[in-house]
């Protein structure tokens, strides 16, 4: 197999060994922009590969892509198949990998690592297209079978911690995508982390932990239970700090959070976070702030759809 990538920033062109490839816009852990990435796959004398890299420049302020190598396994029965569909799921961070005798594979952009692949359709399928719906795959075979592919979402992280034993690529997608199914996994780590003063790095876990699983009342009552370091930030802020960089707070941390704030009489942090959209405006949060701030605590009425209690603050 043989393609050419064409750069037109730099108006030239590269060959390359290939049989199938893909473009996928993907965001690392860390970067706060996409990275250009070009997945191609190719089988010779020496067998599969499939190379994963980062095209062009970098954006400011993202990490390199550093690339990836993976090794394309093709069954014994099957010493004449290749490559011949590709495409990439910009949602959930895969590659799908389509050969001439019907196989598909599925790669994590990040790692490079193989997470299924089985067969699903005895005759070639010639042409495939990125299914929105479901966020996978649609191709149609010889015999004119329309396939769809798609992962399930509520079984992919259980299943690459059971069957591919594999608990850090299930932390990964499952942080990626927001997925269930690594909660065990999560509120180890968090607890471990804890355990060793590691308090930065276990409010990150809880940041990150998919559906919100940590960010609870307990969570925010541990951190208030913890000791400060000399010449740093409570444990507490930390983790409100890491909050605030990637969501929204909760109802609950937004309350936690406003306390120390309005004792500090640095008010306007608070209205600085209200018009980010930083907090979650609630009656509760109303009244806490309608001691030090009526003319802010105005605003979270509003927000929250009190009409009752912005009443009162005009009438007073």
């Amino acid at each position: 197999g043989a393609m050419q990538l064409y750069s037109v920033d730099r108006n030239v062109s590269q060959p390359i060994e290939g049989h199938a490839a893909a473009f996928v816009p993907f965001k690392m852990e860390g970067n706060k922009s996409n990275s250009n990435i070009f997945a191609f796959s190719v089988r010779n004398q020496t067998g599969g590969k499939l190379h994963i890299i980062e095209v062009g420049a970098p954006s400011e302020g993202n990490s390199n892509f550093a690339k990836k190598t993976a090794d394309v396994f093709f069954p014994p029965e099957a010493p004449n198949d290749f490559p011949v569909a590709m495409q990439a799921s910009k949602e959930h961070g895969l590659i799908y990998m389509i050969t001439k005798y019907g196989y598909i594979h599925l790669y994590d952009i990040e790692s490079g690592k193989c997470i299924y692949m089985n067969r699903i359709s005895g005759d070639t399928i010639f042409v495939t297209a990125p299914h929105e719906a479901s966020n996978g795959i649609i191709g149609v075979n010889r015999k004119g079978q329309v396939l769809s592919v798609s992962i399930d979402e509520e079984n992919i992280v259980p299943y690459i911690t059971t069957t591919l034993k594999d608990p850090e690529l299930a932390l990964k997608v499952s942080v990626r995508c927001n997925l269930a199914g690594a909660e065990e996994l999560f509120v180890r780590r968090f607890n471990m982390l804890f355990g060793q003063g590691q308090y930065s790095e276990a409010a990150k876990v809880a940041a990150s932990a998919p559906k919100g699983i940590l960010r609870t009342p307990q969570t925010i009552q541990r951190f208030q239970q913890c000791p400060s370091q000399a010449g740093q930030a409570s444990p507490l802020l930390q983790y409100f700090s890491i909050l605030l960089e990637t969501s929204q707070l909760n109802k609950a941390e937004s309350l936690e959070l406003a306390r120390p704030v309005l004792q500090q009489g640095r008010n306007q942090l608070l209205e600085k976070w209200l018009v980010e959209g930083k907090l979650e405006c609630s009656e509760e949060l109303g009244d806490l702030i309608k001691a030090h701030d009526s003319t802010l605590a105005l605003s979270v009425y509003l927000r929250a759809n009190i009409p009752n209690k912005v009443c009162q603050v005009f009438c007073n």
